[in-house]
């Protein structure tokens, strides 16, 4: 399979005009190769942070949580789990991101959020969603320190994409050592073995599992942003479209920069330093998937099969 990326060009000169430049399982994977489209940039500069911007609460209710009208899980608004941190649709609202090619982000699908700890009420929410599987992306010491209270319906996987008994620390930092810190974390993601086998065995088991799902994670390094980018990469979503829902995350979970840096405002330069290592390890986005994260065309075929509608 070749991902058409042939917009992308196109697409982010045209998001830079608009925007101001300042953004554990195991599963056995068999390997394969590609056809690669030109070698280019992901990503070239740097998006200011939208939640200061106009169109964030636009994009803010596109989402989850704010949509009313429709029928089907496509039309349907987002479950709003006000108790848990970041939750939120990868697909957005109806109809859904739309991709390069004319398509759209099937919704319904796969979410995201950070500790799964939902009072009762969204307790009974989730339950309702039917989830099949809870996928958890923190480090041993954030999962015990708080658990995952997954639905009856849905299997749970923890997979430790740091690799690694707890978090960083990067407690003490200030705004430019952090900055430093959380790109040199987010390159990691991408070159780091361990961070490509998790991801890997994540993305083929969501090419084969029934949905709906939950990707989950902490609130220091988003492990579950890089995730969700990904996802959104393989179904076509445009640049800008993912650089914008994944500085959503401010405003989806309570940010803030103390002298601990627990839970420091995502930046769209760690986007950009994953996607720079993603250009600069592996020449594009088709290598990186099947030579990196080791999965099959197919499997790729499957993911975004199953992504788009």
């Amino acid at each position: 399979m070749n991902l058409p990326f042939s917009a992308y060009t196109s697409s982010f000169a045209q998001a830079r005009k608009r925007l101001h430049v300042a953004a554990t399982g195991n599963f056995n994977r068999s390997g394969g190769a590609l056809a690669n489209p030109p070698r280019r940039a992901l990503l070239k500069g740097t998006v200011s942070l939208l939640a200061l911007s106009g169109c964030a609460s636009t994009l803010l209710s596109a989402c989850g949580g704010e949509y009313t009208g429709g029928d089907g899980a496509q039309d349907a608004p987002t479950p709003v789990i006000g108790s848990v941190a970041n939750f939120r649709d990868l697909g957005g609202a109806a109809p859904g991101y739309s991709t390069s090619d004319g398509a759209h982000v099937r919704r319904a699908l796969i979410y995201r959020s950070d500790a799964l700890a939902p009072n009762a009420a969204d307790a009974a929410t989730l339950e309702r969603m039917a989830l099949s599987n809870v996928y958890d992306l923190r480090t041993p010491a954030e999962i015990d320190a708080a658990p995952d209270l997954t639905p009856s319906t849905a299997s749970y996987l923890a997979l430790n994409v740091l690799g690694t008994l707890e978090p960083p620390s990067f407690a003490g930092m200030l705004a430019g050592e952090l900055d430093a810190a959380m790109q040199m974390h987010w390159r990691t993601l991408v070159t780091g073995r361990m961070q490509c086998s998790i991801y890997g065995s994540l993305l083929e088991h969501i090419a084969d599992a029934p949905g709906p799902l939950l990707i989950t994670g902490g609130a220091g390094v988003d492990v579950v942003g890089w995730a969700c980018a990904l996802l959104l990469l393989i179904a076509n979503v445009p640049l800008e479209i993912i650089v914008k829902d994944f500085m959503l995350t401010d405003a989806w979970r309570s940010t803030g920069v103390d002298s601990a840096n627990l839970t420091p405002p995502v930046q769209a330069s760690y986007l950009q330093a994953a996607f720079d290592a993603v250009q600069g390890s592996y020449g594009d986005l088709n290598r990186y998937l099947t030579v990196g994260l080791g999965l099959a065309p197919e499997t790729v075929n499957r993911l975004r099969g199953r992504l788009v509608v």
